[in-house]
């Protein structure tokens, strides 16, 4: 057991070195050009996503628009970890009843109602809008 262990702690180190070394020598060479700083997050969407251009169209529209959902107004100003899974069933319910092109105006409808998503649905959302 203690030689497997050193086997495959003395052939991650061998990888690593290897690697180290293959990149110090193509730096010599110029094979490697030095990494681009990273520009800052752009205050404006770039339009280049769908979501983007969704979620900039939303956000013109003051306008709250229900998606009969009304019975979620009850949990206005809650956090998003305030909710028991009887009141994430009944946001879930409201998600899963939404065409894929609604799914951004229901959220900019509760933005604007000022009711956050619960945690557990949040990744299902963004998982929709993704996709």
């Amino acid at each position: 057991m203690k030689v497997l262990l050193i086997s495959l702690v003395v052939i991650a180190a061998i990888a690593f070195l290897s690697t180290w070394i293959g990149q110090k020598l193509r730096a010599r060479k110029g094979e490697i050009e030095e990494e681009p700083e990273v520009a800052e997050p752009m205050e404006e969407c770039c339009g280049a996503h769908e979501i983007c251009e969704t979620d900039i169209l939303n956000k013109m529209s003051e306008e709250i628009i229900y998606y009969e959902d009304e019975e979620l107004d009850v949990y206005k100003n809650f956090e998003e970890n305030d909710y028991n899974d009887d009141q994430i069933d009944e946001f879930r319910e409201v998600l899963y009843s939404l065409k894929e092109k609604e799914i951004a105006g229901w959220m900019r409808s509760l933005e604007l109602r000022k009711i956050e998503l619960p945690s557990a649905i949040k990744s299902e959302v963004v998982f929709m809008l993704v996709k």
